[in-house]
């Protein structure tokens, strides 16, 4: 895959997941732009200094504001934007007798809030383009099969959302050459992971690099069709 100095958005870049698209983007020739919630999130993050990577502390993408305004500066900073992939979230497991509704919120806020306010900032940017563009949206494997979801409902119905804003925001941009998409992990193997399921068989989870390389497919131009898709990563788990 080619992306010839294209700008490409990640949100939550700097973990596990994204570090390994934002590997592999820059290799294949991207600008990439990183927004980081917090200066730990940037001093963890290994590409912080790369000449080809823009990244900004302090982003808050569940402000639709903040979300706005990191879209104009990465666009001010790496010229204009072919593609925007949203791993920002988190994980939450609760029975629903123990979550209340600020932890139900936490959840929603968090998966589909943040990918709701940066679709519609890449949308926006697309279209004052007028040259198309790519989104991958990450969902998750209780989204499509909802009966897993169950000790996590929150994160569950948070995912679900994302899923369907997906399918829903890829009938609408299509004519403008924007094509949206979506994977759907299992349990990604990353060292958080390991270490809340410690006695799991990790060789069947889904590496990082293997979804970043499905990723980094659909965002790419090669993908000329795939849009509105909820492709399974699931590995062998």
């Amino acid at each position: 895959m080619d992306f010839s100095d294209g700008h490409i958005i990640i949100t939550g870049g700097a973990g596990s997941l994204g570090t390994a698209v934002v590997q592999l983007l820059i290799d294949e020739g991207a600008k990439c732009s990183v927004p980081c919630f917090n200066q730990d999130e940037l001093d963890s993050f290994e590409f912080s200094d790369h000449d080809d990577v823009f990244t900004k502390v302090g982003v808050d993408l569940t402000d639709e504001d903040q979300a706005q305004s990191f879209f104009e500066d990465a666009i001010a900073s790496n010229g204009p934007l072919w593609g925007s992939i949203h791993i920002a979230g988190g994980f939450g497991m609760g029975a629903i007798e123990d979550t209340d509704k600020a932890g139900f919120m936490k959840q929603i806020n968090m998966n589909l809030v943040t990918c709701y306010n940066s679709c519609r900032a890449a949308v926006q940017h697309f279209k004052d383009q007028g040259n198309g563009g790519r989104i991958v949206n990450i969902a998750a494997r209780p989204a499509l099969e909802p009966r897993q979801g169950a000790g996590m409902t929150a994160y569950t119905t948070s995912k679900a959302g994302v899923a369907a804003l997906t399918e829903s925001l890829a009938a609408e941009v299509v004519e403008d050459d924007i094509l949206v998409n979506a994977i759907a992990p299992s349990v990604i193997d990353t060292p958080q992971n390991r270490e809340g399921m410690p006695n799991a068989d990790f060789d069947k989870w889904p590496k990082p690099e293997q979804l970043a390389r499905q990723i980094a497919y659909l965002v790419s131009p090669e993908n000329e069709v795939t849009r509105g898709s909820i492709v399974t990563v699931y590995g062998k788990s």
